[in-house]
């Protein structure tokens, strides 16, 4: 009775939406990501106030420390802080990474002492205005509908109001201001890239140190012209914008993507202007009143597309197939300072160890308050990380695993719940639920045999799992050897020896969720 009340009321619900489109509910997937672009929006104000306030504190040490010492010295002041709260390894981000967390100290580094250049040079209404219009380019660049670029223009011209562009300026300035603006336009982008790195805050630490490094010329030399009186602005001015701003705009990185974060700094002039009239006694013009109130109509047009293109793109992922694919593997157990076989281990085998590679993975499983999923055997779950992000719906079977797989998306795709409404009941997959957490650090390596051939992924995992129906906790160690296409059985018995003088003990029919749900 149940299922059949079930089906008539969809079958009225796309009748309705049929007829009045207008009624289609916004899915879970849609209100996720314009809730994650008004967190951003939150970010971003708060890192714009932190920026205006200690530009303010900072300009009354100009004199004294000069500008270029006075803005290399809160990063030098900044990257002690973070390294001592985020305290990141040298070693643990990838080549790759690298060339990010590289870029991104640069850029911080230039945006500020240019900008701080042009400040002493030009009013900071003028040169703030300039300088955003590195992310407004941005946000320009990445536009893919006309709507968010007329609201990038819109932002822009907000900001211009609110400058009052106009007068005799230095050109000097105005070049320090432009300059300033290309590198702002490569923190934006770079904002994003680093904010969704597997670990976000750490590579924010490394390029706020690279900043400092890369300036020490210019801090070391102004050492001597710091007073006493001076210390606490200047720590207070690195605190507000250097970290709480770098740090926010990195989490809002996170959140949303460098086009929506572009046009969101146009915050940082308009800010400059109100901290202008309420801490230096400036008037508010109509056309600045003007321009702050199509700054937030941008702002709040940007939050709700963002909203309204993730529901386009989930109704999209729900009409797509799931890629299939069969996985066999072996799991073992292992202590945890284990060492994994090396190079010479596999090469006196006939085998070929490749280059590793570090993965962090966070897998969200579903199912049933009663497990009725596990009890057949399934499995489903939502991972972010590694080269098979997305939803999984995973089948045992006798010699492997079948798996469907389909993107990435906030909400469970239409397909995957229709997948099991159709092999367990309807009823069932309405009712699945969060299940367990389960975070882990994957070391992946490849071996491959004599003739090239890359036949066996090895991953060296770490694992730190939440049962969510219970609250109970476990960490583990476990290495899994998985068939690369065109592997076979007699890869695998090669490799399970050497595993095993190292210390592994193979594990039959055992996967992380069971583990996770019986401790």
């Amino acid at each position: 009775i149940h299922e059949r009340l079930v089906g008539s009321e969809m079958c009225i619900r796309d009748r309705c939406i049929e007829r009045y489109p207008g009624l289609m509910p916004m899915t879970p997937a849609a209100s996720a990501t314009r809730s994650a672009a008004l967190r951003a929006v939150v970010l971003v104000l708060i890192g714009s106030i932190g920026v205006q306030v200690a530009t303010a504190l900072a300009y009354g040490l100009f004199a004294d420390i000069g500008v270029i010492g006075t803005s290399t010295l809160r990063m030098v002041i900044s990257a002690i802080i973070m390294i001592a709260i985020f305290r990141p390894s040298l070693s643990a981000p990838s080549a790759r990474a690298w060339i990010g967390i590289l870029l991104f100290g640069i850029s911080m580094a230039g945006s500020n002492i240019l900008l701080y250049l042009a400040i002493d040079r030009i009013p900071m209404g003028i040169a703030t205005t300039i300088d955003f219009l590195g992310p407004c380019l941005v946000a320009l660049a990445a536009s893919r509908h006309l709507r968010e670029g007329l609201l990038a223009l819109l932002a822009f011209a907000g900001v211009a109001l609110i400058a009052g562009l106009g007068g005799p300026l230095d050109g000097l300035g105005v070049l320090f201001a432009a300059l300033a603006g290309a590198a702002f336009a490569l923190y934006t982008l770079l904002a994003a890239r680093i904010g969704k790195s597997e670990s976000s805050m750490q590579n924010l630490a490394l390029s706020v140190a690279v900043g400092a490094v890369l300036t020490l010329p210019f801090s070391i030399p102004a050492i001597p012209r710091v007073e006493p009186v001076h210390w606490l602005p200047l720590v207070l001015s690195a605190l507000l914008g250097t970290t709480l701003a770098f740090t926010v705009d990195t989490l809002a990185g996170k959140l949303t993507s460098a086009r929506v974060i572009g046009v969101l700094f146009a915050f940082d002039p308009t800010l400059a202007t109100l901290i202008g009239a309420v801490w230096l006694g400036q008037d508010l013009t109509l056309p600045a009143l003007l321009g702050i109130g199509m700054v937030i109509a941008a702002g709040a047009g940007i939050v709700w597309f963002a909203g309204k293109r993730e529901n386009e793109t989930a109704e999209g992922v729900d009409r797509m197939k799931p890629i299939e694919s069969f996985e066999v593997e072996r799991k073992y157990e292992v202590a945890d300072d284990s060492a994994m076989p090396d190079a010479a281990a596999f090469s006196a085998a006939g085998l070929r160890l490749g280059a590793s590679e570090r993965i962090e993975l966070e897998a969200h499983y579903f199912d049933t308050p009663d497990l009725a999923l596990a009890a057949r055997r399934f499995a489903v779950r939502m991972r972010r990380g590694g080269k098979d992000e997305g939803w999984h719906l995973k089948e045992k079977g006798e010699g492997g695993t079948r798996e469907l797989h389909w993107p990435l998306s906030e909400s469970m795709p239409q397909g995957l719940c229709d997948e099991l409404a159709a092999r367990v009941s309807p009823s069932t997959a309405a009712s699945v639920a969060p299940i367990a957490i389960l975070r882990t650090v994957r070391v992946i390596t490849r071996v491959g045999d004599a003739s090239g051939l890359d036949a066996v992924e090895l991953a060296d995992d770490r694992v730190d799992a939440t049962n969510r129906l219970t609250g109970s906790n476990q960490i583990w160690r476990e290495w899994e050897a998985e068939l690369l296409p065109g592997g076979s059985e007699a890869h695998l018995d090669l490799i399970e020896p050497l595993l095993v003088t190292a210390g592994a003990k193979r594990v039959e029919g055992t996967s992380k969720i069971q583990r996770t749900m019986r401790g």
